[in-house]
């Protein structure tokens, strides 16, 4: 009996430690395929993210599941008015999710910030969507209900499960895996509407370059990656915070250094949606989340403006200064 066709790339990955190599990107690109398409058994799928997992993702198995997807989902052909794309899918355990009032900042200033996540992965952390609806985020229910809302300056919010419901299922595999996989690093990369700048907050160091090889591969002209607290892309104004920004203008990376602007805080012991709406509105005393939303903001409008740091901080204060409360 011949071997399944997928077992190909099993056998690619999986070989001993000086036989096994990584994927190509063609050949990450025709696995995912197969993948999304059916042909591979549960036992296969399980084996092939283990394998991927314990080797390590390479930029070329990155960017061909990344271009893989993005073409499966028909990502490509998106046209849409949208300034930053951010991924939102790690969760929050330690601290609420100050990031979603840093994009809300920045919709008030004008510009049009595509955040799209997931939740449910892990279930001691809250994720964005808990928070929507108290912080007037629109949920969108497919892309072109998102384009259309960003398109008129709403503020938007696109689930995962709104436009790649296959990729979710993979993402919850980790329950019975016990690790997350390769794609939950795709999944950050895949800028549902082509804005031409991306950020990610990542929770281990090491990978920058790894994410900015793939946001340039699919188009993206400028990009930020930074360890962020619990793995979001939000500051933390208590600490010194390194930024990678890659743009389509230079060959290597730079690197800005944050330094944290406010002393080592405790944080809060519980936390919900409403704390986040009075911190808005102005009825909540937190020095911690008030910092943490004025440098998150500025770590995007540094990318999405080039200027330096200082002139970032500089309008993120201001904005957050006479920011409407509503």
């Amino acid at each position: 009996m011949s071997d399944h066709p997928f077992s190909e790339y099993l056998r690619i990955l999986g070989k001993g430690p000086k036989s096994r190599r990584s994927l190509t990107q063609a050949e990450a690109a025709s696995a995912l395929k197969m993948i999304l398409s059916g042909q591979v058994t549960e036992k296969q799928l399980g084996a092939f993210l283990l394998l991927m997992r314990a080797n390590g993702e390479s930029p070329q198995e990155l960017i061909g599941f990344v271009k893989g997807l993005r073409s499966a989902l028909g990502l490509n052909a998106q046209s849409c008015r949208v300034d930053l794309d951010w991924a939102a899918y790690a969760g929050k355990w330690r601290y609420p999710p100050y990031f979603l009032l840093s994009v809300k900042l920045l919709n008030q200033m004008g510009y049009r910030v595509l955040l799209h996540g997931d939740s449910g992965q892990f279930d001691n952390r809250q994720y964005a969507s808990a928070f929507l609806a108290e912080l007037n985020f629109h949920p969108a229910e497919s892309l072109a209900e998102a384009a259309e809302a960003i398109e008129q300056g709403t503020l938007t919010y696109l689930p995962l499960e709104a436009y790649a419901p296959a990729l979710r299922e993979i993402l919850h595999l980790k329950s019975e895996l016990g690790v997350r996989t390769v794609f939950n690093t795709a999944v950050k990369l895949l800028n549902p509407l082509n804005a031409p700048a991306s950020l990610q907050g990542i929770f281990h160091k090491g990978v920058e370059q790894l994410h900015h090889d793939t946001a340039k591969a699919v188009g993206v002209a400028d990009n930020l990656v930074f360890k962020g607290e619990g793995g979001e892309a939000e500051i933390r104004p208590d600490a010194m915070t390194h930024l990678f920004v890659s743009r389509r203008s230079h060959d290597s990376l730079e690197k800005v250094g944050m330094p944290g602007v406010i002393e080592r805080q405790t944080r809060p012991k519980e936390w919900c949606a409403q704390d986040l709406s009075a911190l808005w509105q102005g009825t909540r005393v937190d020095a911690y989340g008030e910092q943490a939303v004025m440098t998150t903001a500025a770590a995007a409008l540094m990318l999405v403006e080039k200027i330096d740091m200082d002139q970032a901080m500089s309008k993120a204060h201001d904005a957050w200064v006479g920011r409407m409360a509503c």
